[in-house]
């Protein structure tokens, strides 16, 4: 079994999660082939998470082209990976695996309400596609009051089944329709085998990451670390994945493809900085980042604000092959104001101030992202502050 450095894991792992950039609508669909899924999410204290993942590989990307892919070019569609994401249309047929699994269980969260569930899709059979909005929840009453209302419900398991899709979105108000309604003619609908979609998920997720433990494959899915390391074992057997062990964390075995493996040398260049989201594919996994990377990052927006020590919505920083700190930033949209709420730099960082220059550029580059116009800091940082004044 091969044994390699630390810092060439790290090189191999950033380079497949931030590849050369690739520009345009068309860029904006390798990338999301590539990594598999980027995931969604509602906290928009700053760009949205998918729009941040996004702009983070593509340089001149813009909303609206992951806007056109979905609902014109059908080439990426809305679904979940270990949460609700986009997902590259290709890749379609595996998810039917997972609806059939939701299809088979009685709650997605909640009981199912068949009386709800055919309501709804009677109302889009009838109608075309609706949101939630268009549908009458006065006919329908919650048990809980805590609970989400009884129509959501109803499309949310409708969803997760596979009946009804996501079809586009008005802001962030899913529009459903049904399956055949949407999809394009050429994609697979064939439901495949659980051994099929389980060596989809291995090779999802070697492919975006680079190196990955067989625990670490298909996060949050339900397959079993023995259901995974069998196709794995397969797939070493047949020379295509090749087990690695890296200096330092030698206690687990990391599987990349072979041939990427052999041909592999680190680029070389200048060192790029990046402000990831908490949701950005390479940092999604905490444990590994922890062990590749030696960074412990913990989002903040689910801990009490008196047990919070970087942030509401803290930012890693990368910088080169290394995770240099954490940056809390808040767009106020109506001053138009990219406020630095917080910055932290690790301990083991040595030089801060050599970072401080790519850092504000950066920052300056996602104020425009963010339809900001000017960048305030309550971080009482001197070299910080004089630096803001200069741009």
């Amino acid at each position: 079994m091969q044994t390699i450095s630390k810092n060439t894991a790290r090189s191999l792992v950033i380079d497949q999660q931030l590849p050369a950039p690739k520009k345009g609508k068309k860029g904006t669909l390798s990338t999301i082939e590539h990594l598999g899924y980027v995931q969604l999410d509602t906290i928009a204290v700053i760009a949205r998470a998918h729009h941040h993942v996004l702009w983070t590989r593509i340089p001149n990307y813009q909303p609206d082209f992951l806007k056109t892919l979905v609902e014109k070019d059908k080439t990426v569609y809305d679904y979940w990976a270990h949460a609700a994401s986009f997902l590259p249309m290709r890749d379609y047929q595996f998810s039917l695996y997972r609806k059939w699994e939701k299809a088979q269980k009685d709650k997605h969260w909640y009981e199912k309400n068949p009386k709800n569930m055919v309501y709804v899709l009677d109302q889009i059979k009838e109608r075309g596609p609706l949101m939630s909005k268009d549908l009458d929840k006065g006919i329908f009453t919650k048990t809980e009051a805590w609970a989400i209302p009884p129509i959501k419900q109803a499309l949310m398991h409708l969803f997760m089944d596979g009946q009804i899709m996501i079809v586009g979105r008005q802001g962030f108000q899913k529009i459903y329709d049904l399956p055949e309604n949407f999809l394009p003619a050429t994609v697979n609908t064939d439901l495949p085998t659980r051994a099929a979609y389980i060596e989809h998920i291995i090779r999802r997720d070697i492919r975006a990451h680079g190196l990955i433990t067989t625990k670490s494959i298909g996060h949050l899915l339900k397959i079993s670390i023995k259901e995974k390391q069998a196709v794995i074992d397969q797939l070493v057997q047949t020379g295509e994945l090749s087990p690695i062990k890296i200096k330092g964390i030698e206690h687990l075995i990391y599987y990349g493809f072979t041939e990427q493996i052999e041909n592999y040398s680190p680029k070389r260049g200048r060192k790029q900085l990046h402000l990831l989201s908490p949701f950005d594919n390479l940092v999604i996994l905490r444990p590994r980042v922890q062990q590749l990377f030696d960074f412990s990052y913990l989002l903040e927006c689910y801990v009490t604000a008196k047990k919070r020590k970087v942030g509401y919505f803290s930012l890693p920083i990368l910088y080169g092959k290394t995770f240099v700190g954490q940056v809390d930033l808040k767009a106020d949209r109506k001053t138009k104001v990219l406020w630095i709420r917080n910055l932290v730099w690790e301990n083991a960082v040595k030089k801060v101030e050599l970072i401080y220059e790519p850092f504000l550029k950066k920052l300056k580059l996602f104020m425009v992202f963010n339809n900001c116009e000017t960048i305030q800091s309550a971080v009482k940082d001197s070299r910080l502050l004089a630096l803001l004044k200069t741009m």
